[in-house]
C-alpha cells in the first residue's frame, strides 16, 4: 500500500529491495508478527500485521521529507524485532513549550487490548483542544517498554518535564513515571477510576443497589480528607470490602485521584469524570476496535489536519468575536477581552451561577475568613477560604485545581469583600488568547552567545511566525517575504565573515533514535578498525545513539559507516554488532548528517565532501549515557 509521493515510494522500494537481497526473508529480520511457536518472543515485540512494518518507516520517511523537525524513535530487540515506536510532528513540540503545565499519557487502546496499540501524549491548547504531544505502538505494558517510551518523549520534548502527567491507574505506570519524572505531580484519570468500578466491583453493585450512590458520595462530597477516610471506612465496612485488592489499591493510591487530595496541582482539565468530557476522547473517533496500523497511518495527516483547522477557527473566533456579556458582574467583563473564546464562555456559566450562591460567613481571624457558600443550583454548600493581604481564595470544589479558572463560590466571596477583578494570579496564561506570545530568551537584547542558543530561540521565533502566517492567504505572503528576505540578509551576513567561530550541528535536525536492547548481547567482541574505542562495559541499561535521517537497511557483523549522497544531502549511517540498522533516507539540499562516535561502539563516519552546504561536527558520548540534542 503506498500512499505518499512517487519519490518517496521509489526510495523505499530500493531500501526493500537492498534489504531483500541481504535477508531470504523480510518478516525474519523485522518480526512483522510475533511468532506463536517462539516462547522467547511471546510479548516482546510489537505484534503488527504483515506489511505494518514497511507502512510504519514509509510514514517516517514520508513526514520527515515535508518536516524535518519532525521526531521519531523505535526501539529494536538485541533478536533484531522491532518493540516500540514512537512519534511526534515538530508543531506539537513547539506547542509543548507553552503547555508543558499538565500531559496525560493515554493507554486505553492498549489495555483494553485494541488491534492496535497505540499509546498517546496528550496535552490541551489555550482553546481547550487536544494537542497530540506524541503517538507510540507498544509491544507490551512492562516497566522496560514503559521506561523506554518516556525516556524517548522526554528527549523528543527536549528534556523538559511537564508539571503534571496523568495515567490510568497502575502500578507499572506509577513506578516508571516516579523514576523518569521524578519532579513531576502524578496523577490518576478520575474517568479512569469510576470507569472500573464495575468491572472490579459488579458483584457489589448486584447485591446492593445503594452502592453507587454511596461510593459517588464518598468521592465527589467529601470536602476534606478526615471527611474522605471516614466515608471510605464506612463503605468497606458495609459492604463487606476492607479485604478487596482493587479497594485496597484505590485507599493506597487516594493522592493520585481524589478530588479533596488534589490541591495546589493544576490539572487544566484534563482529569474528567467522563471520558467523553476529556480532551482525550478526541481521538475516540479515529480510533475503533478494529483500527488497524495502516488505516491509522494513513489517516494520520488527515488527524492532523482536522486538529489544525479546530485551532485555527478557535483563534479567529478569539480575535474577531466581541464577546457577548451576560450578567453585570465585573468579573465577567475583567476577563472578556483576557480569555480565549472558548475558555471565556466555560468562565461565563460560573459567573452566571453565581447569582445562585449564597455566603455566610463562619470564622475570621487576622490571616484569613472561612465562608460557607450555599449553592442552591448544586444544592450543596461549599467552604470558601479567603486570605485577605495576598487576595488568596480556594474553595473545595477544586474547580479551579481541575479546570483552571475560578469558581462560582470564590467569586461570590471575593465580590462581597469589595474585589472587582479576579486577582491576577487566578487569570492563568494558557488559558488567554496572549498564550503562545512569550519571549523564550528573555530581552531582546540579550546577547545569545551558543549556536545551539541561538538555533533554539530562532526556531521558536519561526514557529510563531508560521503558526500566525499560515493562517491566511495575506498573512501567508507577508510571511513568506519576510523570511526570503531575513534569509538573504543572513546569507550575505555570512558570506562576509568568513571565520565563523562555531561549528555545531543542529540540535534539532529531524533525529532518529534507535535504541538496542542489550541484556543478552555478547560484550567481548571489539572493532578491529583504526582509532579503537574503549571496550564497553557490561550492564543491564540500553545503549542508545541518536543519528541524522539516512537510507538503507544493513545488517552488519562489525562495527562500520558509510555514506549515500542523495539531493545534495549526506548523512551518517552507523551499524550496530548483530543489530539491523534502520537508516532511511530524508534528503535536504546541502545538509551533512553528524558524525557521531559512541563509546563501546566504534566510530561513525560520514563522507563529507568539499561542499558550501552545512557540516556536523563529530560527537563521542559514553558507552551508556544519553545524547542531548537541546
Amino acid at each position: 500500500m503506498n500512499f505518499y509521493q512517487p519519490k518517496l515510494s521509489e526510495q523505499i522500494r530500493r531500501m526493500y529491495a537492498a534489504m531483500a537481497r541481504q535477508f531470504a526473508e523480510y518478516k525474519n529480520v523485522v518480526g512483522l508478527k510475533n511468532d506463536p511457536k517462539n516462547p522467547f518472543d511471546k510479548g516482546r515485540n510489537l505484534a503488527l500485521e504483515a506489511g505494518d512494518v514497511k507502512i510504519l518507516l514509509e510514514f517516517f520517511t514520508h513526514m520527515q521529507n515535508i518536516n524535518s523537525n519532525f521526531f521519531y524513535a523505535v526501539d529494536v530487540g538485541d533478536d533484531q524485532r522491532l518493540k516500540s515506536s514512537f512519534w511526534v510532528d515538530s508543531k506539537s513540540r513547539h506547542d509543548y513549550n507553552y503547555f508543558c503545565d499538565a500531559v496525560s499519557f493515554d493507554t486505553t487502546f492498549v489495555t483494553n487490548k485494541y488491534k492496535m496499540p497505540l499509546a498517546l501524549f496528550i496535552g490541551v491548547n489555550h482553546h481547550y483542544q487536544c494537542i497530540p504531544l506524541g503517538c507510540a505502538f507498544v509491544s507490551s505494558e512492562s516497566a522496560a517498554t514503559y521506561s523506554w517510551l518516556m525516556q524517548t518523549w522526554l528527549k523528543a520534548m527536549g528534556g523538559h518535564s511537564p508539571s503534571v502527567l496523568i495515567t490510568v491507574q497502575d502500578r507499572t505506570l506509577k513506578s516508571v513515571v516516579s523514576e523518569i519524572f521524578p519532579n513531576t505531580h502524578h496523577c490518576f484519570f478520575l474517568w479512569h477510576i469510576i470507569g472500573k468500578v464495575s468491572e472490579n466491583l459488579g458483584h457489589v453493585i448486584k447485591q446492593h443497589g445503594n452502592f453507587t450512590e454511596k461510593f459517588e458520595k464518598c468521592i465527589y462530597r467529601s470536602w476534606t480528607d478526615e471527611e474522605f477516610a471516614k466515608r471510605w471506612w464506612k463503605i468497606l465496612d458495609r459492604f463487606e470490602l476492607k479485604d478487596d485488592e482493587w479497594m485496597k489499591s484505590l485507599y493506597e493510591d487516594r493522592k493520585m485521584w481524589v478530588p479533596t487530595y488534589i490541591m495546589n496541582v493544576l490539572l487544566a482539565g484534563m482529569s474528567t469524570v467522563q471520558r467523553s468530557e476529556s480532551v482525550n476522547s478526541f481521538f475516540d473517533k479515529y480510533v475503533h476496535k478494529k483500527t488497524i496500523v495502516q488505516d491509522f497511518l494513513k489517516h494520520y495527516e488527515a488527524i492532523l489536519q482536522d486538529r489544525y483547522e479546530e485551532e485555527a477557527k478557535a483563534y479567529s473566533d478569539s480575535w474577531s468575536k466581541v464577546p457577548t456579556l451576560k450578567s453585570p458582574s465585573p468579573f465577567e467583563k475583567s476577563v472578556a477581552g483576557v480569555y480565549t473564546h472558548t475558555l471565556f464562555k466555560k468562565f461565563q456559566k460560573e459567573v452566571v451561577g453565581a447569582i445562585a450562591c449564597h455566603p455566610k460567613q463562619e470564622n475570621h481571624d487576622s490571616t484569613c475568613s472561612i465562608f460557607r457558600v450555599q449553592d442552591l443550583e448544586k444544592n450543596q454548600d461549599f467552604i470558601v477560604t479567603l486570605k485577605e493581604m495576598k487576595a488568596e481564595v480556594s474553595c473545595i470544589c477544586r474547580l479551579y485545581e481541575y479546570k483552571g479558572y475560578l469558581c462560582r463560590h470564590a467569586m461570590v466571596v471575593l465580590r462581597i469583600n469589595g474585589h472587582s477583578a479576579i486577582p491576577s494570579q487566578y487569570i492563568l496564561k494558557r488559558w488567554t488568547k496572549e498564550a503562545k506570545r512569550r519571549n523564550f530568551m528573555g530581552e531582546e537584547s540579550e546577547q545569545v552567545q551558543s549556536r545551539v542558543q541561538r538555533y533554539n530561540d530562532l526556531f521558536q521565533r519561526a514557529m510563531k511566525l508560521i503558526e500566525e502566517g499560515s493562517l491566511s492567504q495575506e498573512s501567508y505572503y507577508i510571511a513568506f517575504r519576510s523570511l526570503e528576505e531575513a534569509f538573504e540578509n543572513s546569507l550575505s551576513a555570512n558570506t562576509s565573515n568568513k571565520s565563523l567561530a562555531e561549528v555545531v550541528a543542529s540540535p534539532t535536525q529531524g533525529m532518529i533514535c534507535i535504541e538496542e536492547d542489550n541484556r543478552s548481547r555478547n560484550t567481548s567482541k571489539t572493532n578491529k578498525k583504526k582509532n579503537p574505542t574503549k571496550k564497553r562495559k557490561g550492564n543491564s541499561e540500553q545503549e542508545v545513539m541518536t543519528v541524522a535521517v539516512t537510507d538503507g537497511l544493513h545488517q552488519m557483523d562489525k562495527l562500520s559507516s558509510r555514506s549515500v549522497g542523495l539531493d545534495g544531502y549526506f548523512g551518517a549511517q552507523p551499524s550496530v554488532q548483530g543489530m539491523v540498522q534502520l537508516n532511511l533516507m530524508a534528503p535536504r539540499d546541502n545538509y551533512y548528517g553528524n558524525q557521531q562516535a559512541i563509546q563501546g561502539l566504534g566510530q561513525l563516519n560520514t563522507i563529507a565532501t568539499s561542499h558550501d552546504g552545512y557540516y556536523g561536527t563529530q560527537q563521542t558520548m559514553p558507552g551508556m549515557g544519553p545524547m542531548d540534542f537541546f
